[in-house]
């Protein structure tokens, strides 16, 4: 599963296409990088059977392949409550185009699944720093489930990422394989869905079109991953729209389950 550089390379590395590696990390260390930087902004009492969490986010071995290093997060609490758990890069300096950071993510507990929120700071590494959610991933799933999203709106600026833990009585959160990297031409896939979401910023009505026949359900998240409106057609179509004339102002994450796979997008209102 892991490359064969290891640990974090900044701005040193091109491809034959002339990609540049800013950050590569895949945490096979024996624990997690010095330069990354853990918060537990919850403070919970933890379960009995997740004791080995003595920081917000730890270096643990993969639960599907033995061997391989992650850094991972516990949402077991006793009580039941809230994770609020952050682990954040170093600063990472953009390139003038082709921005993209990828990572893959794992819940261990099907039946107690994780979610999270990817945060991006232009200003420093504190919580206060980090003020727009690049995405939020809900309800991830029991194996290694692949992500990649477009760093675009911060050409040439100086960001840190936070993965934050966001979790309603979950188990093990699992990440892996951070990858970010510039004058990347190939960063989305040949056979991505096309989507189109509007109007954005919303006003009563989202709109949510495809190509093709695909559509099966839609689902909204708040940005703390909280689900606000599930919207399940009655039939596949290629075309839906949801009544969101309810949702307060604020930034809303849709998750658009097809045939071929979800697809998220960002929306304002």
């Amino acid at each position: 599963m892991k490359n064969i550089f290891t640990g974090l390379v900044i701005i040193v590395s091109t491809t034959l296409f002339g990609q540049v590696t800013i950050l590569e990390e895949n945490f096979d260390g024996t624990s997690l990088p010095s330069t990354w930087t853990t918060i537990d902004n919850d403070g919970h009492t933890l379960g009995q059977t997740v004791q080995e969490y003595t920081s917000a986010w730890i270096h643990k071995e993969d639960p599907l392949n033995p061997g391989n290093g992650t850094a991972s997060s516990t949402s077991f609490f006793d009580p039941v409550d809230r994770a609020d758990r952050w682990l954040i890069t170093p600063q990472l300096s953009l390139g003038a185009t082709g921005n993209f950071v990828s990572w893959t993510s794992l819940s261990q507990d099907p039946s107690f699944p994780d979610s999270y929120k990817v945060m991006i700071s232009t200003t420093g590494n504190s919580i206060a720093d980090f003020k727009d959610t690049l995405v939020v991933v809900s309800n991830e799933t029991p194996y290694w489930s692949s992500h990649t999203e477009s760093l675009e709106s911060y050409v040439n600026k100086d960001i840190y990422i936070a993965y934050v833990n966001t979790t309603f009585d979950g188990f093990k959160l699992f990440i892996d394989s951070v990858y970010v990297r510039e004058q990347d031409p190939l960063s989305i896939a040949e056979n991505e869905i096309i989507v189109g979401v509007y109007p954005n910023p919303i006003a009563n009505d989202i709109h949510i079109s495809t190509a093709s026949p695909i559509i099966q359900n839609a689902v909204i998240y708040n940005s703390y991953g909280q689900e606000v409106i599930s919207a399940n057609p009655s039939t596949v179509k290629s075309e839906l729209k949801i009544d969101a004339s309810h949702l307060n102002s604020g930034v809303y994450f849709i998750s658009i389950f097809t045939e071929e796979g979800v697809v998220r997008r960002k929306v304002v209102k």
